[in-house]
């Protein structure tokens, strides 16, 4: 540790923060709360700087771990006694318009990201939550809007610099981007992506709540429009994400509605659709940007909470699983922070033109409970309604059921990364072992040895 103080002695510029410092709490926490206090958090400003620290880290045999929005729902961005490596420092946003690219730094946030891109008339795949670190969703998968049309968020990566194990700033080559792709950190620190980017300005979107005075008839009238909808087809263009979410004490079904074009008109058709499955007891949507709206969530989501995420993917929300959660919705706590909502990958969503690691591209929807709250009293019964739920869904058909898992919400005692990767684990194995032999990023997310 004495060489890592006399590094930091040396670059001032590189702030850093340990349990005596003012800010020590306020840098080391993320959207979960808890109680892992790492040795110090370090913010570097630069590629370079990471790569120097690496070194010292690296040559000093000095755990480290790597952080940007802090929103891994279980506190892995960071490790007890460890050094964090806070890359939020690293923040810059450059648009190509006319090449329909973006040179982001590793540590830029999706606000920040969406409110450059609207400066240009721009959008890309993003997460529902604006505070989370683009880098690290994108690397790992990413779920989130604009997917059918534009793909997951690791099929937008066309360039990486990263920090690797010998601690060198070093562009990525194809091998080292089919790993990053999906693969998140496990090669190195990730400190700039360039990235597909897509011209549209204004969109349609909003909330769309359902008069949920029986809430249960309201789930399930909802997803029987649905599945007759998928049947039909949905296009490109829309987007939902489906959530209960606790509002003024009672639950609700709410739906966010994108509808990603500016054909607002054919928009205006769809949201009719929807506003004619169930009886409505308020809708935001209207013409605005993508960053206005993604902004709009805030409103549904804490900033910190205790808790964390229960889930589990499946292919179809059958009959069977809709009735599983219309059950389980009722019995939700009435904490605010309190919810459950499902991520979609449709069928319609382009098949990746570059290499990733990410094995399942077939229909399929990825539930995300979330038995958070803000007051650490409501948590146990949380828990209790959160696994409740999980066990019910684990009891459905077995064969709707996939193997594969969203990393990023699965408790680390249920990770499969084989089950995560399937086919495509062993070339993740391989590239590991062709570029981390030592396994120097040991505590990055993604564990392959």
């Amino acid at each position: 540790m004495d060489q890592l103080v006399n590094f930091l002695a040396r670059h001032p510029h590189i702030h850093y923060s340990t349990l005596s410092s003012p800010d020590f709490d306020n840098l080391r926490r993320g959207y979960v709360i808890n109680d892992t206090i790492p040795a110090m958090v370090v913010r570097p400003r630069s590629g370079a700087d990471v790569a120097s620290l690496v070194s010292v880290l690296k040559a000093n045999d000095l755990p480290f771990s790597i952080r940007v929005g802090g929103h891994d729902m279980f506190g892995r961005f960071q490790v007890k006694d460890a050094i964090t490596i806070d890359l939020r420092e690293i923040h810059y946003i450059h648009v190509d318009r006319d090449s329909q690219t973006a040179r982001i730094g590793g540590g830029v946030l999706v606000k920040d990201l969406l409110q450059e891109l609207d400066q240009h008339g721009m959008v890309v795949p993003h997460p529902v939550i604006s505070s989370v670190g683009f880098v690290g969703w994108a690397t790992h998968g990413g779920y989130g809007l604009l997917s059918a049309e534009y793909g997951m968020g690791a099929d937008q990566i066309l360039q990486a610099k990263l920090v690797d194990a010998n601690a060198v700033v070093r562009d990525a080559d194809e091998d080292m981007l089919t790993a990053i792709r999906g693969g998140g950190g496990t090669l190195g620190v990730i400190v700039e992506l360039t990235i597909k980017v897509y011209p549209l300005s204004q969109i349609l979107a909003g909330f769309i709540i359902y008069d949920s005075t029986d809430l249960s008839t309201t789930i399930k009238r909802y997803n029987d429009a649905y599945r007759r909808q998928t049947e039909e087809g949905f296009p490109k263009e829309l987007n939902t994400f489906q959530s209960v979410i606790n509002s003024s004490g009672s639950k609700v079904l709410a739906v966010l509605f994108v509808w990603a074009s500016s054909n607002l008109k054919e928009g205006q058709k769809w949201i009719s659709k929807l506003l004619a499955w169930s009886p409505v007891a308020t809708s935001t949507v209207l013409p605005t940007t993508m960053s206005a709206f993604n902004e709009s969530t805030k409103t549904i989501v804490p900033t910190m909470v205790y808790g964390r995420s229960l889930t589990i993917s499946l292919r179809d929300l059958t009959s069977e699983v809709v009735d599983v959660m219309s059950k389980h919705a009722i019995l939700q706590p009435n904490s605010p922070a309190t919810m459950f909502g499902m991520h979609e990958l449709r069928a319609c969503a382009p098949q990746p033109s570059l290499s990733t690691v990410i094995d399942t591209r077939c229909h399929h929807f990825v539930l995300e409970l979330l038995p958070t709250v803000q007051d650490v009293a409501l948590l146990n019964a949380a828990l209790v309604w959160a696994h409740g739920f999980y066990d019910a869904l684990l009891r459905t058909d077995s064969a709707n059921i996939l193997t594969s898992t969203y990393l990023p919400l699965t408790e680390p005692s249920k990770v499969n990364m084989k089950g995560i990767y399937g086919e495509k684990f062993e070339t993740l194995k391989r590239i590991k072992r062709q570029y981390d032999p030592d396994n120097v990023f040991k505590l990055a997310l993604v564990q392959v040895r």
